[in-house]
């Protein structure tokens, strides 16, 4: 294979410029989530919980060697292993992708690659590299069709997400096996790993909570959300909107039309997503990105002829490439994707010898992101939400039974639970006394007793409370 240059130089920039982010990156709440799931249970119980999760399993999977062993700190294998999964996927685009070098080049340096899927260490970055090395396979599915079926079940048990993804390689798949039929032996055998498969999605799909209506088949609890218009389109005026999506999606529609395989998988991963996310779980950013993936991935397995239809729809991906190579998404999600405040946060509270082994009532994602790390400092912190007596129990068992952002309001709601927690290290975290309307003190009234909360320090706006039953 001849050295290209081009390749070579782009990923060289690539890595050089994701290595710079991931140094300064600390994780986030769901990522810090997957680590705590994969330290925290046991193979079967990491199975159980997509109940409570709303990803699959192979995440965390892959993360609980490391988060078990703790050789190699945290954040490094969890994020080493994202970022090699995302470099792979690109590595893969550039090697086979049938795209000229300069399309290749402008999706390596688009954002959700270059800004998002190689930086943050969640369950997406394998699912995109499942999803390109089942587009590079796709000529070969029926000659290796048992590799083909268990490329599909490890796609689909990545994310909901990528499970869109896989079902459409999935039916695709099926067709082209019943076309040109498979020896009984592989027949049986791909039979086998794709009902496994499905039997394993359908246990975890169905336990998910915001597919209850579904389950319960109480469609009139299904309310369609428009928020897709806000997360995955640019501009909040929908009649631009409207245009940009006849610019780009006529096009393109011929251009797929004349491959029957990539004009199905676009329609049905676009509608799968838009589904979703109307009806079922409204996307953010890094989801709505999937459309961008799919559409990478439809024009992959395309392999339609060199003419003017296909110039006009590389330009299409050409400059969609482009335009996200600068669209940042909100402030907020921004800063959530790169915060870097929560170490010297941290730092400070490791000098102050009471807070190193207290027990912290709290219910605040950002405790969750540091609760990781405390390992690698040495401090004792034991932090509660409302408060079974484990060392920071998984948030989301425990989420639903928060009043979220509102330590107060917890005391308030669970005083039996505070007290049987309380000793004489117990402290409370809430962030901003503004917010919450309280000065130096809150006395709680219980049952016979009351539960005393004053101010201990703040660090700016994020404050510990001593925490004392009268």
């Amino acid at each position: 294979m001849k050295v290209n240059k081009t390749a070579i130089i782009c990923m060289g920039i690539f890595v050089v410029v994701t290595l710079l982010r991931l140094a300064n990156h600390i994780p986030w709440f769901d990522e810090a989530h997957a680590w705590t799931i994969a330290e925290q249970l046991n193979y079967i119980d990491m199975f159980n919980y997509v109940k409570n999760e709303g990803h699959f399993f192979l995440w965390q999977t892959l993360l609980y060697p490391f988060a078990h062993s703790n050789i190699i700190p945290y954040p490094y294998p969890m994020q080493g292993l994202n970022w090699i999964f995302c470099f792979s996927a690109l590595v893969l685009m550039w090697w086979k992708a049938p795209f000229n070098n300069w399309v290749k080049a402008l999706i390596t340096f688009s954002f959700p690659f270059l800004g998002c899927f190689s930086i943050v260490a969640r369950c997406y970055s394998i699912g995109i590299l499942l999803l390109f090395i089942l587009a590079a396979l796709y000529d070969k599915k029926i000659k290796y069709p048992k590799t083909y079926a268990l490329l599909l079940i490890l796609c689909a048990n990545t994310s909901v997400i990528a499970l869109i993804g896989a079902t459409t390689f999935g039916i695709l798949f099926l067709i082209d096996i019943l076309k040109k039929r498979l020896s009984l032996k592989n027949s049986i055998i791909v039979a086998s790993e794709l009902l496994f498969g499905g039997l394993l999605i359908v246990y975890q799909i169905f336990n998910i909570d915001y597919w209850n209506p579904l389950v319960g088949y109480k469609f009139e609890s299904i309310q369609p959300n428009f928020a897709i218009f806000d997360n995955t389109f640019v501009y909040s005026a929908n009649i631009i909107n409207i245009i940009l999506l006849c610019l780009f999606a006529i096009p393109l529609m011929i251009y797929f039309y004349k491959n029957k395989s990539a004009l199905f998988f676009i329609l049905f991963s676009y509608v799968s997503l838009i589904t979703l996310n109307m009806f079922f779980y409204e996307m953010h950013f890094w989801h709505s990105y999937f459309f961008y993936i799919y559409l990478i991935v439809a024009f992959w397995i395309c392999n339609s002829e060199n003419d003017l239809k296909r110039i006009l729809a590389v330009v299409c991906l050409a400059v969609i490439s482009f335009w996200l190579i600068f669209h940042v998404p909100h402030k907020n999600d921004f800063e959530a994707v790169y915060k870097t405040q929560i170490l010297d946060f941290f730092d400070k509270i490791k000098e102050d010898k009471v807070l190193t082994s207290a027990k912290i009532i709290h219910n605040c994602p950002v405790l969750y992101e540091f609760l990781p790390y405390s390992k690698n400092k040495k401090l004792n912190i034991k932090s509660y939400c409302n408060a079974d007596g484990y060392d920071y129990r998984l948030p989301e068992i425990l989420g639903f039974e928060c009043v979220r952002n509102d330590i107060f309001g917890q005391v308030q709601k669970y005083p039996d639970i505070i007290k049987n927690i309380t000793d004489e290290n117990t402290y409370a975290y809430a962030e901003s006394d503004k917010a919450l309307k309280v000065n130096q003190s809150a006395v709680i009234i219980a049952d016979g007793y009351s539960i005393i909360m004053n101010k201990y320090k703040c660090f700016g706006k994020r404050c510990f409370w001593k925490v004392d039953i009268k």
